[in-house]
Parts: C-alpha cells; sequence; structure tokens
C-alpha cells in the first residue's frame, strides 16, 4: 500500500493542523546556549513552512483559538487590573502606557515613511513586540471593517498583509529583544546583581518590632515540626505574648500537651514545667530551641497532626494592600508564607512585599489554622475543580455582542469590536470572580489550557496564512519591514528605560523586569532573572504584564482605524 503523503494532507486540514502544533511544539523545545525557541515560534514557524507549500487549516480552528485567547488574556488580568491604584500599580501602568505608545508611534512614523498601510503597521508593531494580542484584535478589527467598509477580496489582502509583516518582524522581535536586554546592562554600566541586592537589602530595612516581623521568609520553605518538653525556667509561667515567642524564635507552637489534656496556644497561653509542645519552623532555627524551651522528644500523638500547604487567593479587604509585615501570618494565625505568585509568576518573598487582589499565598499551617486564615483572607482556589462552563460561555456570548455595537462616524463604524468586547468581557468576569469565588471559576490549570490552546490555535492559522505570501513579501518589502521591525522593537525599549528610571524613579533591577512585562517577553524575563542573580526583576515584570497584555489588545484595533 502506497500512500501519497502530500496528497492526503491537502485533502485532510485537520491533520495538517495538529501537525502544525506536533512540530511547532517539537521546534519550540529547541534550545541552543540558554535560548528556547518556546512554542509560540516553534507553531508560527511549522505554519510558515506548511502555508509556503499551500497547505491548509481548518479556519474554525483560528477563530475558535483567538476567541479563546482573548478572552483568557481579559480572565487573568481582571482581578489586578481593576486594582492599580494600590501601591507602585500607578508606576507600572504609567510605563505600560508609554511603552505600546512608543511602539505605537514609531510604527506610524516608519509606516508613513514607506507608504504602508495600516494592516502592515498594524503586523509590525505585532511581529516586532511578539504580541499576539495586537495581533489578534488587529485581524479582528479587519474582519469586523471597523475603519472601512471591505469586500472579501480587500479583507483577504488586508490581512495578507497584516501575517506577512508580522512574520517578517517577529524573529528580531524574539531574539533581538532578548540580545537587548541581555547586554543593556553593560552598556549602561549597571551592576544588576549589585542593585537586585540593595533592593533586597533596603525591603528587609526599616520594619518595627512586632511580633512574626522577623520571620525569614525565604528560610519558611523548609517548615519541619518537632517536638520539646519544656524545662527552662525563663519561659515556664509566662504568657507567649509576652516571650514574643514567635519573634524570638522564628517558630510557632501548634499543639500544647498538658498532662492528658491537648490544646492550641493562643497569645495568653503559660508554658508549664514538662508541657510538651509542638513547634513548626524553619529547620535551621528548629535546631536551636533546645537551650531555650528544653530537649527534643518525641510524642506520636502531640504530632499526627500534619502540617498542610494551601494556595490562598488574596480577595478580602483585610488582606488585599497591606504589607506581609502587617498580616503578622505567624504571630496571629501560626502559618509560615512559602511562596508569593502573581500573574503566575513566582515572586520573591520580603517583609515589604504588598499583597494585591488575586495574589496567591502558599501557605503552611495545621489545618485548623489555615481555615482561620483563609478565612480572613480570601478563599482556596484548589478546592474548585471544575470549570463554571455556563459563565464562560455566555461571558464569551455577552464579548462578542458587546464587540458588534458600533456607532457610525460619517462612513467610519467606531466601536470595540470583537476583540475588545471580548476582553472587556473577561476583565469583568474575572473581577467578579476575585469578590465572589463561586463565581465563574477557572481553576488555575484550566485557565492555562484554555489560554494555551486558544493561543497556539491562533498561530498555527496565522502561520499557514502568513506562509503562503510570505517569500512575496520578503522578495517585495522583506527588508525595508525587518530593519523597521528592529526600530520598533529597540524603541520602547529605550523609551520605557529613560521614563522609568528619570521620570518614575524605578529602580534599574525592577525597572528592566518592568520593560520585559510591558512587552509581555517572558524569555527576556528568564535573561533578566539570571543576570541579576536575583527573583527581584519578576516584581517589576508582574507590575506591568497585566496593562501590556491589555494596552496591547487595545493597539491592535486602534492601528487598523488609521
Amino acid at each position: 500500500m502506497v500512500i501519497d503523503v502530500v496528497s492526503l494532507l491537502h485533502a485532510n486540514n485537520l491533520l495538517v493542523f495538529f501537525l502544525v502544533l506536533g512540530l511547532g511544539y517539537l521546534v519550540g523545545n529547541l534550545n541552543w546556549r540558554g535560548f528556547e525557541v518556546g512554542a509560540t515560534s516553534g507553531v508560527l514557524l511549522a505554519g510558515l513552512f506548511f502555508g509556503h507549500f499551500g497547505f491548509l487549516v481548518p479556519h474554525a480552528v483560528q477563530e475558535v483559538g483567538f476567541v479563546l485567547f482573548i478572552y483568557s488574556v481579559g480572565l487573568q488580568a481582571g482581578p489586578r487590573f481593576f486594582s492599580v491604584f494600590a501601591q507602585d500599580g500607578l508606576k507600572y501602568l504609567a510605563l505600560s502606557v508609554v511603552v505600546v505608545l512608543s511602539a505605537m508611534g514609531a510604527a506610524l512614523l516608519l509606516g508613513a515613511m514607506l507608504e504602508l498601510g495600516p494592516a502592515m503597521i498594524a503586523g509590525m508593531v505585532a511581529g516586532a513586540l511578539t504580541s499576539t494580542p495586537t495581533l489578534a484584535a488587529s485581524e479582528a478589527g479587519i474582519r469586523d471593517g471597523l475603519a472601512h467598509a471591505l469586500s472579501a477580496e480587500q479583507i483577504e489582502v488586508l490581512l495578507g498583509d497584516l501575517t506577512a509583516s508580522y512574520a517578517i518582524t517577529y524573529l528580531f522581535g524574539l531574539a533581538g529583544l532578548i540580545a537587548c536586554i541581555r547586554f543593556l546592562p553593560r552598556l549602561l554600566r549597571i551592576d544588576l546583581p549589585a542593585e537586585a541586592a540593595k533592593l533586597a537589602r533596603e525591603s528587609r530595612s526599616g520594619f518595627g518590632t512586632d511580633e512574626g516581623e522577623d520571620q525569614d521568609l525565604e528560610e519558611s520553605r523548609s517548615l519541619r515540626v518537632r517536638a520539646f518538653e519544656v524545662t527552662n525556667p525563663k519561659i515556664i509561667g509566662k504568657p507567649l505574648r509576652d516571650l514574643q515567642f514567635v519573634r524570638t524564635t522564628g517558630c510557632v507552637i501548634q499543639q500544647v500537651r498538658r498532662g492528658d489534656e491537648l490544646f492550641l496556644p493562643d497569645a495568653q497561653t503559660t508554658l508549664q514545667q514538662g508541657d510538651l509542645v509542638a513547634v513548626a519552623g524553619p529547620l535551621s532555627k528548629l535546631e536551636g530551641l533546645t537551650d531555650y524551651i528544653g530537649p527534643g522528644t518525641f510524642d506520636a500523638h502531640l504530632l499526627e497532626n500534619p502540617i498542610d500547604t494551601v494556595a490562598v487567593v488574596v480577595s478580602k479587604p483585610e488582606a488585599v494592600g497591606k504589607r506581609i509585615s502587617e498580616l503578622h501570618i505567624p504571630a496571629v494565625y501560626g502559618c509560615f508564607i512559602t511562596r508569593v505568585i502573581r500573574t503566575q509568576v513566582e515572586l520573591p518573598m520580603n517583609l515589604d512585599f504588598q499583597v494585591e487582589k488575586g495574589d496567591v499565598l502558599v501557605v503552611t499551617g495545621l489545618k485548623n489554622r489555615l481555615e482561620r486564615l483563609v478565612s480572613t483572607f480570601g478563599y482556596v482556589e484548589r478546592r474548585f475543580v471544575q470549570t463554571d462552563l455556563l459563565t464562560f460561555c455566555f461571558g464569551i456570548v455577552g464579548g462578542m455582542l458587546l464587540g458588534q455595537i458600533s456607532v457610525k462616524i460619517g462612513d467610519v463604524a467606531v466601536g470595540l469590536g470583537t476583540a475588545g468586547g471580548l476582553l472587556f468581557a473577561g476583565l469583568i468576569i474575572g473581577f467578579l470572580r476575585s469578590m465572589h469565588p463561586t463565581f465563574g471559576r477557572v481553576p488555575p490549570a484550566a485557565r492555562w489550557i484554555l489560554r494555551e490552546l486558544g493561543l497556539l490555535f491562533f498561530m498555527a492559522g496565522i502561520g499557514v496564512k502568513a506562509g503562503v505570501g510570505i517569500v512575496d513579501a520578503l522578495l517585495s518589502v522583506g527588508l525595508p519591514l525587518f530593519f523597521s521591525g528592529m526600530v520598533i522593537t529597540l524603541t520602547p525599549v529605550i523609551v520605557g528605560l529613560l521614563f522609568g528610571r528619570f521620570v518614575l524613579g524605578i529602580q534599574p533591577a525592577l525597572l528592566l523586569g518592568a520593560i520585559t512585562g510591558a512587552m509581555t517577553s517572558t524569555p527576556s524575563l528568564n535573561v533578566i532573572t539570571q543576570a541579576a542573580k536575583s527573583p527581584i526583576p519578576a516584581l517589576g515584570y508582574a507590575g506591568t504584564y497585566t496593562f501590556a497584555n491589555v494596552f496591547l489588545a487595545l493597539a491592535g484595533t486602534v492601528l487598523v482605524y488609521l
């Protein structure tokens, strides 16, 4: 039996689609000297290859991918987007706006010089900033006929221009930004490790003397529980509050056994001679407690309540906007923070860290203590395994209907467009979800797979479509587009650096991370954290990333109006 592979692929678009996805992931896993192509780039390259040879993928797949991706961007951004006025939120908001506007300004100027149409200009911005939200919104704007009433043939020509200019400028947008971020500190003579270390020291200084504020947050990752017998006369008969036990030892007494009685201590509890106490804390702290409490012992009943770990999503005013030092988690709740996650990025922990709505605090402690903390701070994400598909689907329906609303100004229909409607609906649902945990629930794993699949479905369709005319585009305007893309990639980096440093006064280690977030470049964040030898830049990245996703999507819609 002889199988004609070419004929088979031409006859089966769905087979081509999954082949593009599979090969794209394979290419995306390639790693050369720390540079990883990434799944998105891999799928785009695979799509360009198959598209060049005339293969197609089902158009509906690209449409579904577009809807899932844009809506998921809104869902993820919702909780943080509407709580911008906390701490440095306004600075990061301003930096995101300046970065996006500088990229748009450079693109419009170059487009005017080269006499390019709006579709090619939008494609240049999307490619130079490797911004899928911009590309998706631009495509939707063209299809919706936001700026002009277009025939089907004109729409296809504009979409071809959009995808071709995106593909040509994408390569430098990916690799060039990484190279720029890698060498920028050296060119500016910025000692990133020293700046990150300085910021870390500053964030740990200047605190009061309340209980729990001396907890070493990094050490809390290695929590253990040990039992001790109380024999030290210096602590016998004194309330734990007077002893300032948590601040003095860095540990928490979880349970006390006095004879046959087993109870949970509070601030007024006094320790008696012969009490057995279960103490939780970092291993390095526990090892020094024999001198402070008494000899170590073993009591199976005392230690039978295991330490549990939960991921708490912050949503209540008791925690939102507070610094970790103000929450007094060890002293008040008898628990320890082990990780802090914002916009799916793990952030460095320090006592000056300000908690925002939607942050995930990974907390360790006894079950009953954790329940009290959770009820005060927010809710446990992992309790919900199922996705509220009813809200999810009707949110998409509402967003698409909202996108159809437009106002006629002359011959131009002005409105949000499909992308803007979906983004706005996602923002609202995401925000309401942060206020009401049982509403519109989408567990983290489900959010990730929906966003990832939406992105890759969309990129597969874009890659195949761009592949059809990529060679002609390269031969006609390839070099001007490529060099224009270089300028558009580098301009927001330079403008953002100057604005962030001299206008906003953001510290260099945070600023470089914030610029990578404003350009939604996770690979560049990895480069800058390695160069800084610290996770400090991730704080800046998390500050701008959410806003940038929203503004870049809106930029795609705006560019096709012009």
